[in-house]
C-alpha cells in the first residue's frame, strides 16, 4: 500500500466469522485498530449435508451487518473478505456469496487451501526467522488445525518444500462420528483421528521433522497456560506438558471446559478434537517441543496488502521453485536434467519477446522441473501423467489456475501441440491458452537441448534475425542428438514465433 490506509479483513471460516481492522504504515507494517469474532457453524451444515442451511445464511448476513456497523466509524478504505474450507466445499456457495453481496455490499472471495497456506506463511515468515533461526538447520513443519481442514507446510533450510490442505478438521471429524457408536465420543474420535493421520503422516514422511510450529486459537490457548514466552508473538511448549494438558481436559465435557478455561462454547466444543488432531501429527515427528505463533490468515492478508506485489513475488518465487523441486524429487525425476532444462528455458525466455510477465516465467520454471515426473507412473505418455500429477498436487505459491497452466505446459512439452479438440485446453481462458502455447514452445526447445541427458549443450549465445533464431553452444562435442531432437520438436516454436531454430557449436 502506497499510502496509509485503514483496511478491514473478514475471514468466513468453518466455525466463526472473524473481523480484523488495521491501519497500514509507510514501513509496510500495520497497527491493529479493532477486531471481532462471532460463532457461526458453517461447517456443521456443509460437512453434514453438503450445503449451507437458509437459517445459517441469515445469521451470516446478520453478523456481517453488525460488522459493517462496527467498521463505520473508522472510515474503512478497503474491505477484504475471504471464505475458506466450508464455503469452498458448499454446494450452494454462490447463493451464500450473492446473498451477502446483495444485503451487505461485501464481496466474498473463496480461497483454496494452497492460497490459505501462502497467507499463513506471510504471517509467520519474519517472526519465525527472527525468533527461531535454528528452524533453518532442520527439516521443519508449520501446522494449523482448523474446524474444516488441517494445513501443513514442510520446510527444509527455511524454504517450503511442500504444502498440504488436508480434509482433517475438528468440526469435520465430529460430524463423522455417529452418536450411537459404542464407547465414548472421545475414544471414538481419538481412534478415528489416529487411524487416518498415521497413514497420512507415513505417506508424507513426517518422521524426519525435527522442529514444529503450530498456529491457531487452540494451540495458543495451551501456550498461554503452559508455554514459555520467546517473544510477544511466539511461545514454546514442552511436548510432555502438552500431552498432560490433553489428558487433563479429556475428562471434561464442553460445558465444563467453558467454566474451567473461560472459553466461548463453540471454542470449547472443538478444543479437545483440535488438540487430538494436533497431537497425532506431533507424535508422527521427532519434535520434543511445540513452537506456537499468534499469526493467522487475516494477518497474512494484511502483510499481502502492505508489502506489495513485487516484494511478494520475490518471496514466493523461491518457495514455488523449492516446492516444485520437492515434488520432482518425490517422483524420482532426473534432477540434473530437470535443473538443466529449467536454466535453458530461462535463457530462452529472457532473450525472446514473449510479451509475458515474471509470474509466467515462474510457471515455466515450475513446468521445467516437473516435465518428466509422469515417468514415475509410466514412460509411455508420461507427459499426460505429469499433467495429472501436477494438477492434483499442492505446489506452494501456485493457485489451482496456475497449476492448470503448468500442467498444460508440461502436457505439450512433447508430441502433440494444443488442439481445439483437446477439451481441458479449450476450457482455459484465452490468456491462459496463449501462456500455455508460448511457454510449452520454449520448454520443448529447452528439453530438446538435453536429448542426450548429459547437460553438455549449454546455450552460450542467442542471435535472432532473418527469421532465424541461432542457438550457439561452447560444447565442441557431438550435438547430433540435440539437432535431431530440435528438428522433431521445434515446429511448434517456429509456427508461434516465426523463427527457424538453428543450433551451432
Amino acid at each position: 500500500m502506497q499510502k496509509q490506509e485503514i483496511i478491514a479483513i473478514i475471514d468466513i471460516g468453518s466455525s466463526a466469522i472473524r473481523l480484523l481492522i488495521a491501519q497500514s504504515r509507510p514501513s509496510s507494517e500495520w497497527d491493529l485498530v479493532d477486531s471481532a469474532e462471532r460463532s457461526l457453524a458453517l461447517g456443521r451444515d456443509v460437512f453434514r449435508n453438503g450445503s449451507i442451511d437458509r437459517k445459517t445464511i441469515n445469521r451470516a448476513v446478520a453478523i456481517l451487518k453488525d460488522f459493517m456497523e462496527l467498521m463505520a466509524p473508522y472510515g474503512i478504505d478497503r474491505i477484504v473478505a475471504i471464505g475458506t474450507s466450508a464455503l469452498r466445499e458448499s454446494e450452494n456457495r454462490e447463493v451464500f456469496i450473492n446473498r451477502v453481496l446483495l444485503q451487505t455490499g461485501i464481496e466474498v472471495a473463496v480461497i483454496d487451501g494452497v492460497e490459505a497456506n501462502q497467507l499463513t506463511w506471510l504471517a509467520v515468515r519474519e517472526p519465525l526467522e527472527a525468533v527461531c533461526a535454528d528452524f533453518k538447520h532442520y527439516k521443519s513443519m508449520i501446522i494449523e488445525v482448523g474446524a474444516g481442514n488441517t494445513e501443513l507446510m514442510i520446510l527444509r533450510k527455511g524454504n517450503i518444500m511442500a504444502s498440504y490442505a488436508l480434509p482433517i478438521g475438528a468440526l469435520r471429524y465430529l460430524q463423522r462420528i455417529d452418536s450411537k457408536v459404542d464407547g465414548s465420543v472421545e475414544e471414538t474420535f481419538r481412534h478415528h483421528a489416529s487411524r487416518n493421520i498415521r497413514g497420512i503422516s507415513h505417506e508424507l514422511d513426517l518422521s524426519k521433522i525435527s522442529k514444529l510450529l503450530a498456529i491457531g486459537s487452540d494451540a495458543r490457548l495451551v501456550a498461554s497456560r503452559l508455554g514459555k514466552s520467546l517473544s510477544p508473538q511466539m511461545d514454546v511448549i514442552p511436548l510432555a506438558a502438552f500431552r498432560e494438558f490433553i489428558k487433563e481436559i479429556e475428562t471434561y465435557n464442553s460445558d465444563e471446559l467453558v467454566e474451567h478455561l473461560n472459553l466461548p462454547w463453540n471454542e470449547a466444543e472443538l478444543l479437545y478434537p483440535s488438540l487430538i488432531i494436533l497431537n497425532e501429527f506431533v507424535e508422527s515427528t521427532r519434535a520434543d517441543e511445540i513452537f506456537v505463533h499468534s499469526g493467522n490468515i487475516r494477518q497474512g492478508l494484511l502483510v499481502n496488502y502492505a508489502t506489495g506485489h513485487s516484494a511478494l513475488r520475490e518471496i514466493f518465487s523461491t518457495q514455488v521453485i523449492e516446492s516444485s523441486r520437492g515434488i520432482a524429487k518425490h517422483y524420482r525425476a532426473n534432477m540434473k536434467h530437470a535443473e538443466f532444462v529449467r536454466k535453458q528455458a530461462i535463457v530462452l525466455y529472457n532473450k525472446l519477446n514473449t510479451e509475458l510477465d515474471l509470474k509466467d516465467r515462474l510457471l515455466l520454471e515450475s513446468a521445467a522441473l516437473l516435465h518428466d515426473i509422469g515417468t514415475y507412473i509410466s514412460a509411455e505418455n508420461h507427459h499426460k501423467h505429469s499433467q495429472y500429477i501436477i494438477q492434483n498436487s499442492d505446489i506452494f505459491g501456485l493457485s489451482v489456475a496456475d497449476k492448470e497452466i503448468v500442467g498444460h505446459i508440461v502436457r505439450y512439452h512433447r508430441r502433440s501441440q494444443p488442439r481445439n479438440s483437446h477439451t481441458s485446453y479449450m476450457k482455459l481462458d484465452r490468456r491462459s491458452r496463449i501462456i500455455v502455447q508460448k511457454l510449452a514452445a520454449l520448454l520443448r526447445i529447452a528439453d530438446a537441448l538435453d536429448r542426450s541427458h548429459t547437460q553438455s549443450v549449454v546455450i552460450s549465445d542467442l542471435k535472432a534475425g532473418n527469421k532465424k533464431l541461432t542457438i550457439f553452444t561452447a560444447y565442441a562435442g557431438d550435438i547430433s542428438m540435440e539437432k535431431l531432437s530440435l528438428a522433431e520438436k521445434s515446429d511448434f516454436f517456429e509456427n508461434l514465433f516465426g523463427l527457424k531454430i538453428l543450433l551451432r557449436n
